[in-house]
């Protein structure tokens, strides 16, 4: 009898441990990834790849190049063509098990991949303006990664989308949380002042398509770097020592000489870190193979020894 009556309070208590699993996973948002395993990052890239991998029609190679770079969190910009589904699909052919898209109808959603699972926090809309480009706010292990795409034309614009982020990223990095802010910022550096100053060729470009669409310069006439220096300010570092290139690439100029693709090279795409961050080193692949897969160069992150 007392044998009986042990075995009931053991499966008594096997049913209790049972439906306190399943209320746990319920009360889960739907589509977050319940963590599996630790997440080791290593190697974190960022790449505009340009309408959706040259128009979908590099999305092959580009699928392997990414895999051989090993990559453990992937920050992807200019997803045209591309939704949830699509974007899980191409991740798995370069290793990664996750994927998350920023969930809007057209333009060019950015998204991030990886290895280790991803929670989708928020996605950022700046002044709640669909017109202003927002940002993907997720988690992976113990870091939070915005992956951002600011405006193209108007510098105005891009100091409010610059702004949301700040705001959210300046918490965090006051207590202590890991933060990396990466992408294209169609922005320049207040570091690249003296190199962005010699590229007279570019900025009369830019100043004679001055207008009230395309605004590159600020009040007393000097190109804006304010964009960045709102992240920075926000407690963001910028782990580059030197100016390297990210934009153009050779893809929509294959006949110019090294000498006037240099004169119109700009960095735009960064990967900005939180303090604890900051050791990990910037690395700026080229290959022939990039030249045929984006306009832009990726930037990667490395904590790798």
């Amino acid at each position: 009898m007392i044998a009986e009556r042990a075995g009931w309070r053991n499966e008594i208590m096997s049913i209790r441990i049972s439906i306190a699993i399943v209320i746990f996973l319920s009360c889960l948002p739907w589509g977050q990834a319940v963590p599996s395993q630790e997440a080791e990052i290593r190697r974190v890239m960022t790449y505009n790849v340009f309408l959706g991998f040259n128009k979908k029609q590099s999305l092959e190679i580009g699928a392997e190049w990414l895999k051989a770079q090993n990559c453990d969190v992937l920050a992807l910009q200019e997803l045209k063509g591309f939704n949830q589904e699509r974007l899980e699909t191409a991740a798995q052919t370069w290793g990664h098990d996750y994927a998350v898209i920023f969930d809007r109808k057209g333009g060019f959603p950015q998204g991030l991949t990886s290895k280790f699972p991803i929670e989708k926090v928020a996605q950022i809309q700046p002044e709640n303006n669909p017109k202003l480009r927002g940002t993907l706010h997720c988690n992976v292990g113990d870091i939070h990664f915005f992956v951002v795409h600011f405006d193209p034309r108007n510098y105005l614009n891009r100091q409010k989308e610059a702004n949301a982020v700040a705001e959210v990223v300046a918490p965090l990095i006051r207590s202590g949380e890991q933060v990396v802010v990466l992408g294209d910022f169609n922005a320049h550096s207040p570091a690249d002042k003296e190199v962005m100053s010699s590229r007279a060729e570019l900025l009369a470009k830019w100043r004679e398509r001055e207008d009230g669409r395309h605004r590159s310069f600020d009040a007393n006439g000097e190109l804006d770097y304010s964009v960045l220096q709102t992240l920075l300010d926000a407690g963001l570092q910028d782990p580059s020592s030197r100016f390297v290139a990210t934009f153009p690439s050779r893809l929509n100029f294959p006949e110019v000489s090294s000498v006037e693709l240099d004169r119109m090279s700009q960095r735009i795409d960064y990967i900005l870190v939180s303090r604890p961050l900051e050791h990990g080193r910037l690395l700026y692949p080229r290959d022939k193979i990039l030249d045929q897969i984006s306009d832009h160069y990726p930037v990667v992150l490395s904590f790798e020894e």
